[in-house]
């Protein structure tokens, strides 16, 4: 039998290292525990809010999906999808509709009403649009109509409802061809949605535009403007023009062209502003895990100053003795990992149950192998760096002491 080389003999030693590494933190099994859970705690914090945030990007990036990347929104200044004001004209949507770039150009108005059924009112998100191809202009979006039919060209006093509004909102669910009062008007229910998973999608009332601005007192006047861009035509460039065009016929640049880019870009803007301050939170709980590992792997030191005095007489180097302590913690780490990422998924699929349980279902959380290598290379290196002050600490010990 050959000789073993240097390296063979080396490597030999750092598995000797790790082998009486694992048998120490197995033997200390209720100090390591409590060290260990401190790891948990952290890495399940951390992986429960990325994967949230994930799951966030991942459902708001599916609802576009759904909605299209072929829309082009006009608001006025100062407005947003989500909190409209008036500022747009018809004259606006006229002089659009002038374009050859879009396939349809459709206006939107958006108010708070009160409708009343079965002798009870609330309040409710009432959008309004037009009667005119209404069924051509919703084909290709997430607006499905689940029961009923879409309003028909020149109908005033009918509606569709949220689901959430005709199934949940009163006492007694809301069918088809009944009558409600919307604004102590009377309208006929000739439709539904069906569930989107969003609650304020599925508690709305539509309307068909021309009844709304009336009732509204806001003859004329649009909240959003939404243009379908046709196949072929660069979106960037019909925003561009849609910019001009509008700035010429009104005299005045008091709106704004947003293109799902656009809007997509503010949304990923608005998370990593929030996965920033969750994961500052968060690190609270890594630094409290740190000091466990740390304080675990000095008070080890000092117990095991003797063992350490006899593996130095016996001529183990400096650096076998600072491997053995780092694999220690780094053992920790692995394991606070392993179980950190099992709670911070569990807390995190809880987290989509609630939502989905609430209504909202825009939360997509899935095990992302880039997120749990990521955590789980997290609480090695913490670990291990955690565990490096101490380890440095028993190599330079003398055999004397």
């Amino acid at each position: 039998m050959s000789p073993k080389t240097g390296n063979e003999n080396t490597l030999l030693k750092y598995w000797e290292c790790l082998d009486i590494a694992w048998i120490n933190v197995r033997r200390r099994k209720l100090r390591n525990g409590l060290t260990i859970l401190g790891i948990v705690i952290a890495i399940t914090t951390i992986f429960a809010l990325i994967s949230i945030g994930n799951g966030l990007d991942q459902g708001i990036r599916k609802e576009f999906e759904q909605i299209g990347t072929n829309r082009i929104y006009v608001t006025s200044t100062g407005s947003s999808i989500t909190s409209l004001q008036g500022g747009l004209t018809d004259d606006d949507v006229e002089a659009l509709e002038g374009m050859n770039e879009f396939l349809w150009v459709t206006p939107y108005l958006t108010e708070s009403v009160t409708i009343e059924y079965n002798n009870k009112k609330k309040v409710v998100t009432a959008w309004a649009t037009t009667t005119d191809n209404l069924e051509a202009r919703w084909a290709d979006i997430n607006f499905k109509v689940e029961e009923g039919r879409v309003f028909v060209e020149d109908e005033k006093y009918v509606t569709i409802l949220g689901h959430k509004t005709a199934t949940e909102m009163f006492d007694r669910e809301i069918h088809l061809n009944e009558n409600i009062a919307i604004n102590e008007k009377r309208f006929q229910v000739v439709g539904i949605f069906e569930e989107i998973g969003n609650p304020e999608d599925d508690n709305v009332v539509e309307l068909p535009i021309e009844i709304a601005q009336e009732m509204f007192g806001k003859e004329n006047q649009v909240s959003i403007i939404e243009l379908v861009v046709k196949n072929g035509v660069d979106i960037e460039e019909a925003a561009k023009k849609t910019t001009r065009i509008l700035e010429r016929k009104r005299g005045d640049d008091l709106f704004e062209v947003v293109t799902p880019d656009q809007l997509l870009q503010q949304f990923s803007t608005i998370l990593l502003i929030i996965n920033v301050i969750l994961g500052a939170i968060a690190s609270i709980s890594l630094v409290v895990g740190g000091i466990g590992i740390m304080n675990s792997t000095y008070t080890s030191v000092l117990e095991r100053r003797k063992e350490i005095g006899i593996m130095k007489a016996i001529g183990a180097e400096n650096k076998y003795i600072l491997f053995l302590f780092l694999a220690e913690a780094g053992m920790l780490g692995f394991v606070g990992g392993v179980i950190g990422i099992a709670c911070g998924f569990a807390v995190a699929k809880t987290t989509q149950y609630a939502a989905e349980a609430a209504g909202f279902k825009m939360l997509l959380i899935t095990l992302d192998p880039k997120i749990t290598a990521f955590s789980m290379m997290f609480a090695i290196v913490f670990g291990i760096l955690a565990g490096a002050l101490p380890a440095r600490d028993a190599m330079k010990k003398q055999v004397v002491d």
